[in-house]
């Protein structure tokens, strides 16, 4: 018996192929669009721990700047602080002591540098005993903490001295701040501590100065742009006492770091002019300071093209359109931008 062969007709196939190839088509379209959106959540919760993480430090390093021995004092012991250090170069004396200044423009894209100053919150190493004005030493509870070359302050909250300890001498609890060489920093111009600390009925006490600056740079080796931080070594272990030391990285692609400074013009506790950084007298009136960062994502393609953006954040760019800020038509990265304020607490 003869059998007939059996089999798709060609019009079947085509119509098997036209529905396979629209279910692939759809299917495709779900997974770009899914990807495309796990892109962007990714990209935006980089950008926002990056920009949350950044102001929280910054905040902290401000709410604590200008902090010179005793709550409360408004900054007013800075200016009488007396330096016994050798002057010239590698060393910046008023560096060490200024509680705030910011450079505007400092860094690429006109980025703002924000340097913060005072004493490091250690518990307070009380001064037993200074033998005299002209003596080279100091008696103190507790030398474990201190070692030669180091940079420190002994303040009785109304005035102060620094100066580079030259010897520490652990059995008898004394640090000498003897003039001569040293073997690294700048060396002490002057051993006199005069008035002495001895009149004081409630004494001094012992600090670590401290000194940071914030800015950006762009970094040659990764070729992303980064918030870094810097100070001048006052530790005597470190080679370079007295010098800035080498920028450390923070936090990467921050793209632009803008401040302001809220000045208290006439001493009643309350901001009345925000100002972009300056000269020294109006960081000596400020109470508060705005920041506003720009970060991109870490990786581009996570947009269609070019973005727009409100930068600083405390314009009003819901008034004025023209003050919005635009990434290149180009430019695939995602933009975010954080704004916060923190209050100089040692000032008011």
């Amino acid at each position: 018996m003869k059998r007939t062969q059996e089999g798709y007709t060609i019009i079947e196939v085509m119509i098997a192929l036209t529905l396979s190839l629209i279910l692939t088509a759809g299917l495709t379209q779900i997974f770009v669009a899914n990807s495309r959106t796990f892109n962007v959540t990714e990209a935006s919760a980089r950008t926002q721990e990056t920009g949350r993480l950044a102001l929280s430090v910054l905040s902290r390093e401000i709410r604590n700047a200008d902090y010179w021995g005793c709550q409360g004092s408004e900054g007013a012991l800075q200016g009488n602080i007396d330096s016994l250090l050798n002057t010239g170069a590698g060393f910046d004396t008023d560096l060490l002591l200024r509680g705030l200044d910011g450079d505007d423009a400092f860094g690429p894209n006109n980025s703002d540098m924000l340097s913060l100053g005072g004493l490091a919150s250690n518990s307070a190493i009380r001064v037993t005993q200074q033998p005299s004005a002209t003596a080279a030493n100091l008696k103190i509870d507790d030398t474990s903490a201190f070692q030669e070359n180091d940079i420190i302050i002994v303040t009785n909250c109304q005035r102060g001295h620094m100066f580079q300890i030259t010897n520490v001498n652990s059995s008898n609890e004394v640090v000498v701040h003897n003039t001569g060489n040293v073997s690294s920093g700048p060396g002490n111009a002057s051993k006199d501590i005069d008035p002495s600390y001895n009149e004081d009925p409630d004494g001094a006490s012992v600090f670590r100065p401290r000194q940071q600056r914030f800015y950006l740079r762009d970094n040659t080796t990764t070729g992303n742009r980064e918030l870094v931080v810097d100070g001048v070594a006052v530790l005597g272990s470190g080679s370079s006492v007295g010098a800035l030391s080498s920028p450390v990285a923070l936090f990467e692609n921050v793209q632009n770091f803008q401040l302001q400074f809220g000045r208290d013009t006439d001493d009643d506790g309350q901001v009345e002019t925000w100002s972009d950084p300056g000269d020294s007298g109006q960081a000596d009136e400020t109470i508060a300071i705005r920041m506003s960062i720009l970060v991109r994502s870490p990786d581009d393609g996570v947009t269609d093209g070019g973005q727009s953006y409100c930068y600083p954040g405390w314009l009003d760019c819901a008034s004025d359109s023209s003050l919005l800020s635009t990434s290149g038509a180009n430019d695939t990265f995602l933009y975010r931008v954080y704004t916060t304020t923190s209050t100089m607490r040692n000032r008011i």
